[in-house]
């Protein structure tokens, strides 16, 4: 039986024998390092090899533009933590992620699901419900989306309707909080274009993870944004945890600079 119940990667697809070897080169040339605390915003190397990747998918970004997480669970927290004040209103897909409904909820946020159709979101749909909620002199703080494979829907956003939900939280002011746990497991068709990519306001926030391309047990993921923005998750991290795992974060920095990411 495969149980559909829960995002978990098959153990099967676990790198252990290349984690165990890359493990033992951490330990050996930067145990000190990857013992000890690290930085708030994460490793420097893990950032900037993340920068690069990211760049090659046709971003302009630098490792200013990256805080690594503690699982992207966390990333959905700060961000719930930062932004939200009880009784704001959070747009989400209707379904949604359960998680993300728990991460900003318990922040006092009220849910306003928008319906889906084969292509997401529906955008006729989102403005008038935003419309309609600051009519009633509510307060709207973001749109949270998951435009790829969504959870748990399945559906993903083409380019346009992208671009219809940026120009609609443009014209409310509205930021977007890009969830992108699946991006990368794609098996046939072209990916589309991150909504990140697609702003010039720097109004989205997207969240990656290693947890469904590498392995969950890491606990490491990370939050792509504006600068400004990634400076009041880095402070709201601070009271959180300090830092997440150096020695973790080092392994991951190898794991990608060797290129075994693309690999497996």
């Amino acid at each position: 039986m495969i149980s559909f119940a829960g995002g978990l990667p098959s153990p099967e697809s676990f790198p252990i024998e290349d984690v165990k070897k890359i493990a033992s080169e951490v330990l050996e040339e930067e145990g000190a390092a990857a013992l000890q605390y690290g930085t708030t915003e994460g490793d420097s190397k893990l950032r900037k090899l993340l920068a690069e990747r990211h760049n090659g998918e046709g971003l302009d970004i630098t490792p200013d533009n990256i805080m690594i997480t503690s699982g992207s669970q966390q990333g959905l927290d700060l961000i719930g933590k930062i932004f939200i004040d009880p009784g704001d209103y959070v747009i989400c897909g209707l379904p949604t992620y359960l998680g993300g409904l728990s991460a900003f909820t318990v922040y006092g946020a009220q849910m306003k699901g928008i319906p889906l159709d084969d292509d997401g979101m529906r955008p006729d749909l989102l403005e008038k419900a935003i419309l309609n909620l600051e009519e009633k002199g509510k307060t709207v703080k973001f749109i949270y989306i998951i435009p790829d494979f969504q959870n748990p829907a399945g559906v993903t956003v083409p380019r346009a309707r992208r671009l219809e939900i940026i120009r609609i939280a443009e014209r409310h002011d509205l930021l977007i909080i890009e969830d992108s746990p699946y991006r990368d497991i794609r098996f046939e068709g072209q990916p589309q274009p991150l909504l990140y990519s697609l702003d010039t306001a720097g109004r989205v926030i997207t969240l990656h993870t290693f947890s469904k391309i590498f392995a969950p047990g890491l606990r490491l993921a990370w939050v792509l944004g504006h600068p400004d923005l990634i400076d009041k998750l880095i402070i709201a991290k601070q009271a959180a945890d300090l830092c997440s795992p150096a020695f973790v974060q080092k392994i991951a920095a190898r794991y990608l600079e060797k290129g075994l990411l693309d690999i497996n």
